[in-house]
């Protein structure tokens, strides 16, 4: 399955070069940096092997009678697998625009505003989040959600002794990644609320730059990533985690498989599951990453496509990968 998964990034990864160098200007200096993405990746994933090792020595402590040796091939496979389809990913996002300019941006802050009464969802966060530290947000935000939802198929390789799981979880992720990612992102193409002004003019948010700047966030590492997006958008440009997408979140998508695959991992590691989804819902419109309509969206279709997968037994999962 891993080695499918593999296959799958490459073509992946194949479909978004040809992408770049059909739409993009300079295709060569946006493949570099690709690759220095993957680089990255592996980097950060490194940083955290030693707690990572604590968690893992005790997962494959709890499956030793499936053997650890016959799971390294697969974790190897999945692992060059995430850094691929990373690449990938982050080829075809900042390719978006030039298929799909911006244009959904006041329809979503819209939609958001009548869902919550006529409040926008961003002065909610920033009410509640007076109890919570700002820190403390950008650090959920910014890195804790990295590993799960980067490398969630290393884990199920390497921990997981359920096949027809694995494989459903599998394609759950492939399928949040690309279908919010790629597909309804070109589809509801927009930047988000704390590019709004930027990018229609107006100061419909301008209290939302205010209240980033006031809480630190905007002077924080994740402000300086807002900015270096911006930027990077405005040049036409290719970098880490770069490309500006605010529907639907894949943040909130991502943290919803996290919290489907710890439920059905086990019960008493569910609740970890919601506190985790919630936070990042929650973190995605505090920033103006989001549209809370965004996160809505993603929940709702994660959920649905796990269910529909869950009732099929995944009887078709064996051939979608390859």
């Amino acid at each position: 399955m891993m080695r499918h998964y593999l296959l799958f990034s490459l073509a992946y990864f194949a479909c978004a070069v040809a992408l770049v160098f059909a739409m993009r200007e300079q295709p060569a200096a946006l493949l570099l940096g690709a690759v220095r993405t993957s680089f990255y990746l592996l980097k950060s994933f490194a940083e955290w092997m030693p707690i990572l090792g604590i968690f893992l020595a005790g997962s494959l402590y709890l499956t030793r009678k499936y053997g650890v040796r016959a799971r390294i091939v697969p974790t190897i496979y999945a692992l060059l697998g995430c850094l691929i389809f990373s690449m990938a990913f982050s080829l075809v996002k900042t390719s978006i625009p030039y298929i799909q300019p911006f244009y959904a941006d006041p329809l979503f802050a819209d939609l958001d505003a009548a869902l919550h009464f006529g409040v926008d969802p961003w002065r909610i966060t920033h009410l509640v989040a007076t109890f919570v530290p700002p820190s403390v947000i950008v650090v959920l935000y910014f890195m804790v959600w990295f590993l799960p939802a980067v490398f969630l198929p290393a884990f199920i390789a390497l921990t997981d002794t359920d096949t027809e799981r694995s494989k459903r979880f599998m394609i759950l992720y492939v399928i949040s990644w690309i279908g919010l990612g790629n597909v309804m992102a070109m589809l509801g193409s927009s930047a988000g609320p704390v590019y709004y002004d930027r990018l229609i003019g107006g100061t419909r948010f301008a209290d939302l730059t205010a209240a980033l700047e006031s809480s630190g966030i905007a002077a924080s590492a994740l402000g300086r990533v807002q900015d270096n997006l911006w930027q990077f958008y405005s040049d036409g440009g290719q970098s880490v985690g770069s490309g500006i997408s605010a529907f639907p979140s894949v943040h909130v998508g991502l943290a919803a498989v996290t919290l489907l695959y710890l439920w059905e991992r086990s019960r008493a590691l569910a609740p970890f599951g919601v506190l985790f989804a919630a936070m990042i819902m929650f973190a995605s419109v505090y920033h103006g990453w989001h549209y809370a309509v965004d996160g809505y969206v993603s929940i709702i279709a994660v959920t649905a496509l796990w269910a529909v997968l869950r009732r099929r037994n995944v009887a078709i999962a064996t051939y979608i990968p390859a």
